[in-house]
């Protein structure tokens, strides 16, 4: 008989979801779309279970697969059976729980290093810098737990940077462990010294990107913390202040009180009215206010000078149902090149990453997503169609942003074909391209430069050049005619390397 699908019954745009019904369609997922070897029954799956040791029965699994029961050694086990990247699914699984507060506990006790040798083999890939996602993730609760006081400061701090700088070039399931990693180390009685090498890496002039290690920093409360990303969001550089804005979303929702606003409001206000009514601080101003409580809003809704920034019609309550029919519809396709019958969650997963005004909520849809290989290049073709396809500008705008979380190597055939043999692409259209691994040709990248920075900042540009590695970054620190912008960008990329991608674990025999 086949399984009942899995939903979450909790209202679309409401409070709360339920993560315990996610993280179960995770793992049902994971079994019936490995790469390497799928298990199509419950069955096969306890059986491979046990040949690795772990006993356990159909009951069992069908409890933890619908939510039921959350279990980390089940967990390391599937990733194991089903030849997944190692700590693959245990971070996506990590990083959602964390985000909402009320996610279910894991029962599972976190296996405690006590031993040098043991906690030696975890120094050793970091130490040396060859570490993978994996080994960063099992090396950061390592240190994370309680008493463990395990690297001089200073040297803690090097391996911190190290990997921050890893996280804002790496792509596929390899991002997730390395968040995963900073965020835990964030929470520990380290997390002072990731603030520290974030703050750092900002202090650079022409940094790139700053959502990525924000977000992370952000996984933790303290005021002074709070504080320093309000500040932040003055910053003259619209990265950072975006950074900022992703990092107050990320504490806000970490730390779930509704007067986490309200020391701030007052400058939250100020910086309102300071940025507006256009430019890319006054959309992510506008952002914040969106996240602010109800209640909150109405205070200060008087002191606003000018309105928020528009987001679109499908994103508003009245254009919402379109959107949503549109989310079923691509999950539908997406499920049949699964070769599995409808998933209304994929459905709900995919209104969240293109439709969610939290940053946070999406964020969390995206993890879950990008977790499977196959479901991710699916979740792929579904929104590059809406990228491509939908009425809305600003759903195709926000679509064609949001899905580069999403892009590991694989596009759409028609899309990928286009972007190759294209003489001009947006700025997204690029990062598309980089994160796919196609390296474009100089002719369309130095037109990108000379016809887009003054539209959209180097940005967009430089980003599909350095994570793509372009011999043009050599060229244009070379040549003293670009601006200190763009070479600030490109000396940036040329420090930080080009886009990083973890092997592929090598499938063990059944």
């Amino acid at each position: 008989m086949p399984l009942k699908p899995l939903d979450d019954p909790t209202p679309l745009t409401g409070p709360t979801i339920d993560v315990g019904v996610r993280i179960g369609w995770l793992l049902r997922m994971a079994r019936l779309t490995a790469p390497e070897r799928p298990a199509h029954r419950l069955g096969d799956m306890v059986t491979r279970l046990e040949w690795q040791g772990l006993r356990t029965s159909t009951s069992s699994l069908h409890r933890v697969e619908t939510g039921a029961v959350r279990d980390d050694r089940v967990v390391a086990a599937y990733e194991e059976a089903l030849a997944l990247a190692p700590h693959s699914l245990r971070a996506s699984i990590d990083i959602v729980c964390r985000t909402f507060p009320y996610s279910p506990v894991d029962r599972a006790p976190v296996h405690r290093v006590s031993s040098p040798e043991e906690m030696s083999r975890l120094h050793e890939p970091v130490l040396a810098g060859v570490a993978v996602g994996g080994q960063w993730r099992e090396w950061a609760r390592a240190m994370a737990q309680q008493g463990n006081v395990g690297l001089p400061v200073q040297t803690a701090m090097e391996r911190t940077t190290a990997l921050a700088r890893e996280l804002v070039r790496v792509a596929g399931t390899g991002y997730f462990t390395r968040y995963d990693a900073l965020a835990t180390l964030r929470r520990s009685s380290w997390g002072s010294v990731v603030r520290e090498a974030v703050a750092e890496e900002l202090c650079d002039p022409h940094v790139q990107i700053a959502n990525d290690t924000m977000s992370a920093v952000g996984e933790a409360y303290d005021d002074p913390t709070r504080s320093w990303m309000v500040g932040l969001l003055a910053d003259p550089r619209d990265v950072v202040a975006q950074g900022a804005a992703i990092g107050l979303g990320a504490m806000a929702e970490v730390h779930g009180a509704a007067d986490f606003w309200q020391p701030v409001l007052p400058e939250l206000v100020r910086l309102y009215n300071d940025a507006g009514p256009e430019g890319e601080r006054w959309r992510w101003l506008s952002h914040l206010m969106r996240l602010l409580p109800p209640a909150e809003l109405a205070t200060v809704r008087s002191l606003l000078d000018h309105a928020p920034a528009p987001v679109g019609e499908s994103l508003r309550a009245e254009g919402r149902d379109a959107l949503v029919h549109e989310c079923q519809r691509q999950a539908e396709e997406a499920a049949a090149a699964l070769q599995l019958p409808y998933q209304p969650l994929l459905a709900r997963l995919l209104f969240e990453v293109v439709g969610e005004g939290r940053s946070s909520r999406s964020h969390a849809s995206v993890v879950l997503l990008s977790a499977l290989p196959a479901v991710r290049d699916a979740c792929v073709d579904a929104i590059i169609h809406m990228a491509e396809n939908h009425p809305d500008p600003a759903m195709r705008r926000r679509a064609a942003s949001r899905v580069n979380m999403l892009v590991v190597d694989h596009l759409p055939h028609a899309t990928r074909d286009r972007l190759v043999s294209a003489h001009e692409l947006t700025p997204d259209e690029l990062r598309w391209a980089a994160r796919a691994g196609i390296r474009l040709s100089s002719d369309v990248l130095q037109r990108a430069l000379s016809e887009q920075v003054p539209l959209f900042g180097p940005l967009g540009v430089l980003v599909a050049m350095g994570l793509s590695g372009s011999p043009l970054l050599s060229e244009i620190l070379a040549d003293p005619e670009w601006s200190d912008e763009v070479r600030g960008a490109a000396a940036w990329w040329a420090r930080t390397g080009s886009r990083l991608v973890d092997p592929l674990p090598s499938p063990t025999e059944d």
